[in-house]
């Protein structure tokens, strides 16, 4: 007689009780601060154009996913994203790749323009290891105007910065925090708006 072992599917695991959640380390005016700071280093032009750029997606990041994370924007955001995916796949007309998951290579894709930002971060001399990565900008903008991909790309990474999955989404997130808690106490620090 054979005993067959078979092997049941691990129950799903409950997702902590705080997933999806952001717990604010600003108060509303630290990050309405903080966002003014953002937009007057870049469209002020203060510094160099290489610094200027680094210090103001430093400052608006953290700003941005503060203050709009989980509200109208954000849903807008990541729904408009979404729909533009599925119509993406849907023109494949019923090819193997229109089974993709949306919520997948939405994330894949906030993945890799976190890459993107991490290679126009990077210092130019960075480039003797890294190769042509180390040498990505964000371009130049003229006095008093706003680096629009910079800001298209603070704003993408502010509000979906947690979509990303796998190594890189632990990344995406790690260094959002990170800059976030680096920069929460320039506002108390600089205006006195804790």
């Amino acid at each position: 007689m054979r005993t067959f072992l078979t092997l049941a599917p691990a129950p799903p695991a409950e997702p902590h009780p705080d997933a999806g959640i952001l717990v604010h380390t600003m108060s509303p005016t630290a990050v309405a601060v903080l966002l003014l700071l953002a937009l007057v280093v870049d469209y002020m032009s203060v510094g160099p154009n290489s610094i200027r750029d680094r210090v103001a997606f430093v400052l608006a990041v953290p700003a941005i996913r503060e203050g709009f994370d989980g509200s109208p924007l954000d849903q807008w955001t990541v729904q408009t994203a979404s729909a533009g995916i599925e119509q993406l796949l849907g023109a494949t007309g019923g090819a193997y790749i229109a089974g993709a998951s949306i919520n997948v290579i939405l994330g894949a894709g906030v993945g890799l323009l976190f890459l993107y930002v991490i290679g126009c971060m990077l210092p130019t001399k960075a480039s003797k290891k890294l190769g042509r990565f180390a040498t990505l900008t964000f371009p130049q903008s003229p006095l008093y105007r706003l680096n629009t991909r910079l800001w298209i790309a603070a704003i993408l990474l502010g509000l979906m910065a947690d979509l990303p999955g796998g190594t890189v989404g632990d990344l995406t997130r790690g260094c959002v925090d990170f800059v976030t808690g680096l920069v929460a106490g320039i506002p108390a620090w600089m205006f006195g708006a804790a």
